[in-house]
């Protein structure tokens, strides 16, 4: 009984990355089949465009990734992401209004596959912790990697929720065979080259 028990705990990390790996996948899938102006289409509480979406999930896994890399050097370490104040502002300064998603999602992929790697080769990775700073002078919390693995799946789901809303409530969530793309050829259907909120809650 004792054996199992330590296998079960030992899977449970194992399955937070597999989980994480698919959040590209999932963000692929939810703008497929889009026209490229189709993913400035807004709504959800936020009232972020599809394009908007796509750009924060990729930021806060490259933040993500920031933290677990820094868990992983030096385990209990603080980090100060105190700095990440991912709102409408925010989403102007570095205008993901209009960045294009392809290189975005591309980025995220190299990523996933390195961070993926650095767990490869620290058996203990997962369970190494980091201290977390959200805003000056704000209480340090501890959050394992594991958990922020889990935190960012679950921040996804969240906001890929969203964008299918937004594509359901403007007829985008399936082909219209009665419409002409408009642009130029190579914007004329959006497909990808392969098919803050807080860490506390």
């Amino acid at each position: 009984m004792r054996r199992e028990g330590r296998v079960a705990h030992a899977a449970r990390p194992a399955k937070a990355v597999e989980a994480w790996l698919r959040i590209l996948d999932s963000i692929e899938k939810s703008i497929e089949d889009l026209y490229e102006d189709a993913l400035d289409i807004r709504g959800g509480d936020d009232g972020w465009s599809i394009r908007e979406s796509v750009h924060h999930l990729v930021e806060a896994n490259l933040v993500a990734s920031n933290i677990m890399i820094a868990a992983l050097a030096k385990s209990g370490c603080t980090y100060d992401w105190s700095w990440v104040t991912p709102d409408a502002s925010w989403m102007r300064r570095v205008d993901y209004s209009k960045a294009p998603v392809a290189p975005a999602l591309e980025a995220l992929r190299a990523l996933c596959q390195h961070i993926s790697n650095l767990f490869s080769a620290t058996p203990d990775g997962l369970r190494r912790e980091v201290r977390l700073l959200d805003a000056p002078g704000a209480e340090l919390y501890t959050k394992t990697v594991a958990e922020i693995l889990r935190q960012e799946v679950e921040h996804a789901e969240e906001h890929l929720r969203a964008v299918a809303q937004i594509r359901a409530a403007h007829g985008a969530d399936r082909p219209r065979a009665s419409s002409r793309p408009s642009g130029p050829p190579n914007k004329r259907r959006q497909r990808t080259a392969h098919s803050k909120t807080a860490c506390r809650r």
